[in-house]
């Protein structure tokens, strides 16, 4: 008995729309996968987006907390000494509690304001201090100079 090929018996035609089929199979998944690898790559795009906004924002956050403190620091250094200038002050990252350095400069501007009972203290906190990518916060604060703090600093005679 002989035995039939079923493809000898389909025309011509039939022949190329099976083999198209067969290489639809194949093309549908391979566009599926490049079309998922391309939303994948932009999700991880904008998770590192995020990523490093979030650390510029604690970033920011700590060079205002640096500020903040170095203006406690300078109304303690006044109280003890009103010749006091201001200074560079470098926070070493264990003090910080955190893995980079903080360095905060101190101005004392006493020429600015007309009274003299008022000084201007200016400063300019970056975190991390030595860093290309460092944020610095600059700010500025009128202080009242208190009359007792000015007669118990002032050199007795």
């Amino acid at each position: 008995m002989k035995s039939i090929d079923h493809n000898s018996l389909l025309p011509q035609n039939d022949k190329r729309r099976n083999h198209f089929r067969k290489g639809a199979v194949v093309i549908i998944p391979l566009v599926c996968l490049i079309l998922t690898l391309a939303i994948i790559g932009e999700l991880l795009k904008q998770t590192s987006i995020e990523l490093n906004q979030l650390k510029k924002s604690q970033h920011n956050l700590q060079a205002i907390w640096l500020s903040e403190a170095a203006v406690q620091r300078t109304v303690n250094r006044l109280t003890e000494d009103l010749t006091y200038s201001g200074e560079t002050w470098q926070i070493p990252s264990q003090e910080i509690g955190g893995p980079y350095p903080g360095e905060v400069v101190i101005e004392i501007d006493r020429d600015l304001i007309q009274d003299q009972s008022m000084i201007l203290i200016r400063t300019k906190a970056s975190y991390p201090a030595k860093a290309v990518e460092r944020v610095r916060v600059i700010r500025e604060w009128p202080v009242q100079l208190s009359n007792t703090a000015i007669e118990n600093n002032s050199p007795s005679q």
